[in-house]
């Protein structure tokens, strides 16, 4: 999907939703099967897709500023998975994904996958408390509460180091220093 101003799908000064979930299915379905695979059913994962697209029209409705649609519903999407899983108390194994990088000789995605192999590099290099945090809250789903009993730390230590983790992590790849 390229990026797409969503006044793209203001018609009349009406927000088309139809049109936005025609465009936008295959692609929000992709991005739910590739995260879940088969540890969630048929159900769950049309009520995440239709979920994602709720929200996208409530946040419209609700006057957010949206300019690339396509990252937003991905970005929608990805939380939808997260809360479903922190629901089912479901948890994954960090190994599941390391080979998650479809590896086509589409152009279009070689800078993409690029710039993950390489964030997957930095994390590596990461503090072994701060890998196990990375691990647990956006591998495992857990909750900042449950990963500070878990570790037997403060959840604003949790917090904390997250927030570093993630300044830190942007920092490197703005400044491309990430190899």
């Amino acid at each position: 999907m390229s990026e797409d101003v969503i006044e793209k799908y203001i018609i009349n000064g009406k927000f088309d939703l139809d049109k936005i979930v025609d465009d936008y299915s295959s692609y929000v379905r992709t991005i739910i099967n590739n995260a879940v695979g088969n540890n969630l059913n048929a159900e769950d994962k049309e009520e995440i897709l239709l979920d994602a697209f709720f929200i996208l029209w409530k946040n419209y409705n609700d006057n957010k500023k949206i300019y690339a649609l396509d990252s937003y519903i991905a970005g929608i999407t990805r939380n939808l998975i997260k809360e479903k899983f922190r629901k089912l108390h479901y948890t994954v194994d960090i190994s599941d994904y390391e080979n998650i990088i479809p590896m086509d000789t589409n152009e279009l995605y070689e800078e993409e996958r690029e710039e993950i192999l390489n964030l997957e590099h930095s994390l590596k290099e990461l503090k072994q408390i701060d890998i196990k945090i990375v691990n647990l809250y956006y591998y495992s789903f857990k909750s900042i509460k449950d990963i500070a009993e878990e570790l037997d730390i403060s959840e604003s230590n949790v917090k904390t180091r997250l927030h570093r983790i993630r300044k830190k992590l942007k920092k490197q790849l703005s400044k491309g220093d990430i190899s």
